[in-house]
Parts: C-alpha cells; structure tokens; sequence
C-alpha cells in the first residue's frame, strides 16, 4: 500500500478531481482500498484506488497563505494556482479566468456574483475585438 491513514492526498480523478483529502483508512482489497475525506464545500467520504490519488505536495503553510496563496486560487492539481494561468492572458480574458475558478470556492454566497463577473469581463474582452 502506497498511503497510510492519516496521509494528505490530491484527487486526480472524478468528480473531486483537484480536490484535496485525507486518507481515513485503508482496506486490503485490490479495487478501492483508500477510503478518503474529501473536503471542498461539503465534506465528503470516497473510496477511491491508488492510480486516482497523488500525495498533496503542497505544504500546510502555503496553503494557509491567504494573501499569497489563498486556497481559492490554489486548488489546481499539482501546485498550479489560477494566477500561473491568468498571467499569460490579456486583462479581461485573465479576470474570466480569476472569477470562473474561484466562484463557489472563495464563498457559496458570492458563487453566482463570480459567474456574472466572469461573464462581464468575457463581455468587455467580445466588444473589444469587435471595435478592431
């Protein structure tokens, strides 16, 4: 067995896909022997197999960042954060990508304000290639 109870892993896999969890405990069976605390917005327990879960590599401490690495920005599988995206667009097309990956992420209140921000900017970005 690769993971042991307690171990922090990355989904890869799934609907959780990019989310992060903690194995809860470990089972022989060949098929799913990882039964895993999935967290996001609501916590959810998942078996799941060892080639659909990778170790969380990123530390405790970034992930803590709230100002350099806030958690809705950094829940991208393998440390990629929004920003890593987003700085190789222009402006308006770079703020849809901000609001579409943090909307219900940040705040389930604000979910639905991030979607129309995003469409917003997609709006701007549209009119602007139309003028030229």
């Amino acid at each position: 067995m690769k993971y042991n109870t307690g171990d922090k892993v990355l989904i890869t896999v799934g609907d959780h896909a990019g989310k992060r969890g903690r194995v809860a405990s470990v089972r022989s069976v060949r098929t799913y022997p990882y039964y895993v605390k999935v967290y996001g917005d609501v916590i959810r327990y998942v078996w799941y197999s060892e080639m659909e879960l990778e170790p969380d590599m990123i530390p405790d401490a970034v992930k803590a960042d709230s100002v350099n690495h806030p958690g809705h920005y950094t829940w991208l599988p393998n440390g990629l954060e929004v920003i890593d995206l987003t700085e190789h667009m222009n402006f308006n097309r770079g703020n849809a990508v901000k609001y579409l990956a943090r909307a219900g992420r940040k705040s389930k209140q604000t979910e639905l304000e991030d979607l129309k921000k995003a469409r917003w900017y997609i709006q701007r970005e549209i009119s602007r290639l139309e003028k030229t």
